[in-house]
């Protein structure tokens, strides 16, 4: 059996703010956990809790701006069973809920997704398994009915390959095709990847990708066609000095959208918004001091861009703030 457990606390504060909230919420909590249940049965899980104020783009959840403090929480639960030597299965489920305190955001954001999956692995050689899988995926709006509620089936290939012991790969590609409540539907490709690696004992560096269909960033906007990617990494300095680095890079082509407009019962015609285009960069740097083991001194810098063909929501912002965090 493995587990594993880190929790993090964090509060940053801001003598002077242009929003109505000056300070900043982190609270998190990540477990995992695999249990090899019979020679043949083997049974994971992977829980992440969050409640924040700043946007998070390695999650790709939520909007891009701040918008007061939310929930959210990405939990995956597995069981893979090894059928024969060379092939074997693993049925997912993953739950994605996002909820923010304002009603106001809440009300075109809060959202509970359930995805549920089964893979089809076959052994090729002993660093490579050629990958089928199917996922159903439920996307519900939870404060009102939302236009964007909708059914998603992802037809996969792909495969899973270990180059050496520090370095890993899997990639999945297929479509998607997608229905809404309102009766509407859109299909596309569909194609996610990462790779992984141990440098050494120091660094880790991490890339992953993904194109697809993802939910909107922009209040009140249809779902876009979103490419995105992340590298993050970790270098162990000394045995107290550490430093982290981040940059995420999100292309979005968001649609033709049609507002109808309504003169009491009788449709008196519409608002079209053209298709636009938004890009988005994120990066952070930091630098950490460990004056024990679960006490450190911290220096970071964040910069966000965003470049949007949609009024109102270009900006860019330069934060660098230090202080002390605790990892429990």
């Amino acid at each position: 059996m493995r587990f594993s457990l880190d929790t993090s606390a964090g509060i940053t504060y801001y003598y002077q703010h242009i929003s109505n909230q000056d300070y900043d919420i982190d609270l998190q909590g990540h477990f995992v956990l695999q249990y090899k249940a019979t020679p043949r049965l083997t049974l994971g899980s992977d829980v992440l809790i969050a409640y924040l104020t700043e946007p998070s783009f390695n999650y790709g959840v939520g909007l891009n701006t701040r918008a007061g403090n939310y929930f959210f929480t990405l939990d995956r639960f597995s069981a893979g069973y090894l059928w024969a030597p060379r092939f074997s299965t693993v049925t997912h489920y993953t739950l994605t809920v996002l909820n923010y305190d304002d009603n106001s955001v809440g009300m075109s954001q809060d959202r509970v997704e359930n995805d549920f999956g089964n893979e089809f692995r076959f052994l090729l050689t002993p660093v490579t398994a050629l990958v089928g899988e199917y996922r159903l995926e439920l996307i519900s709006y939870t404060q009102a009915q939302n236009p964007l509620d909708s059914t998603t089936h992802f037809v996969l290939g792909g495969f899973d390959h270990v180059f050496n012991p520090r370095l890993t790969s899997t990639v999945r590609a297929g479509a998607q095709f997608r229905s809404y409540s309102n009766g509407g539907t859109s299909n596309g490709p569909y194609v996610e990847g990462n790779l992984n690696y141990a440098v050494g004992r120091r660094t880790t560096v991490s890339w992953t990708n993904r194109y697809g269909l993802e939910e909107p960033d922009v209040v009140n906007a249809p779902n876009p066609t979103v490419f995105r990617t992340g590298l993050e990494g970790k270098f162990n300095l000394t045995l107290r000095i550490s430093t982290t680095l981040g940059l995420y890079y999100v292309h979005s082509d968001y649609p033709e959208s049609v507002t109808p407009l309504f003169f009491g019962s009788i449709r008196a015609g519409e608002i079209i918004d053209p298709p636009y285009t938004q890009n988005e960069f994120d990066g952070t740097i930091g630098l950490r001091y460990a004056i024990t083991p679960l006490i450190g001194a911290q220096l970071e810098y964040h910069y966000t861009d965003v470049t949007s063909g949609m009024t109102g929501q270009n900006y860019n912002r330069n934060r660098v703030f230090g202080g002390f965090n605790v990892t429990f």
